[in-house]
């Protein structure tokens, strides 16, 4: 899909890819996974999963299963509240999309180049700008360009970023709250929805045009985080991280591995 239909970037679905991805696992190495980590928006996907499944219809519904034994380590999730998943999400798509019109008229002689270009773009989230090692604009080289079908006057290959930006766009624009969708199941007063030990990583740098902005976001999105973690089980918990933004795998790779080897169970790591 080319982005075009909306509706295939529909977080339900996602959902759905989340919990047949842990079915795969858990039948071919005969057990569940030891942990699991997401980032960003996958990590709303996992616990919508883990609170809902699709009725018929697309009808959303609660789902009697099996709680996972594995910790669910959330590397800052979105946590949108009523207006970020309709106002805002809104928004967010228009501008992507706008975005994605300017970045179709240009294109790269090298994937390096491409890549630059829209790493500095993610750049503008970060913190940490001056301190991103080569073997993470490796990676994200590797990973985030492809090459074009046309090529320039020379006969050269051409390249671009892989996603392009109206499946980005698509997928702003089906944003949900989780934290609403939590409360709406709520039933008989249970205030576990979520039956899983859930850590929540919290990147202190929020979205926002200024740093009034981004205080005002933090307080918001800190708000949904404990809304969301008092749905979990009550081993579950929220952790501050200092000094990077949202892309902090990218800026902080350090930083994450040593949180990851503080909340994963010990096996993961050798002393």
């Amino acid at each position: 899909n080319n982005g075009d239909d909306v509706n295939s970037y529909r977080w339900d679905l996602f959902a759905d890819d989340y919990a047949r991805i842990i079915t795969a696992l858990t039948e071919r190495y005969s057990g569940p996974p030891r942990a699991v980590v997401t980032h960003s928006f996958s990590g709303d996907c996992a616990l919508l999963s883990l609170a809902t499944g699709r009725g018929s219809g697309g009808v959303i519904q609660q789902q009697q299963q099996q709680p996972p034994s594995y910790p669910l380590i959330l590397l800052d999730p979105v946590l949108a509240d009523t207006e970020g998943a309709t106002i805002g999400a809104e928004r967010l798509a228009k501008g992507t999309r706008r975005l994605g019109e300017r970045e179709e008229k240009v294109v790269f002689a090298t994937p390096e180049a491409a890549s630059r270009a829209y790493f500095s773009i993610l750049q503008k989230g970060m913190v940490r700008t001056d301190e991103v090692d080569d073997e993470v604009l490796a990676a994200f080289t590797a990973f985030s360009v492809k090459e074009v079908g046309d090529h320039n006057q020379d006969g050269n290959v051409q390249y671009r970023l892989k996603c392009r930006r109206k499946m980005e766009a698509a997928v702003y624009q089906n944003r949900i709250s989780i934290g609403d969708i939590l409360d709406d199941l709520t039933v008989n007063n249970n205030s576990i929805i979520i039956d899983a030990d859930v850590q929540l990583i919290f990147s202190s740098k929020r979205r926002g045009k200024d740093m009034k902005e981004q205080k005002t976001n933090f307080v918001r999105d800190w708000r949904e985080a404990e809304r969301i973690i008092s749905k979990c089980r009550s081993s579950s918990g929220i952790h501050l991280q200092e000094n990077v933004g949202h892309f902090l795998t990218m800026e902080a790779p350090n930083s994450v591995a040593d949180i990851l080897k503080k909340l994963l169970p010990s096996p993961h790591f050798k002393k």
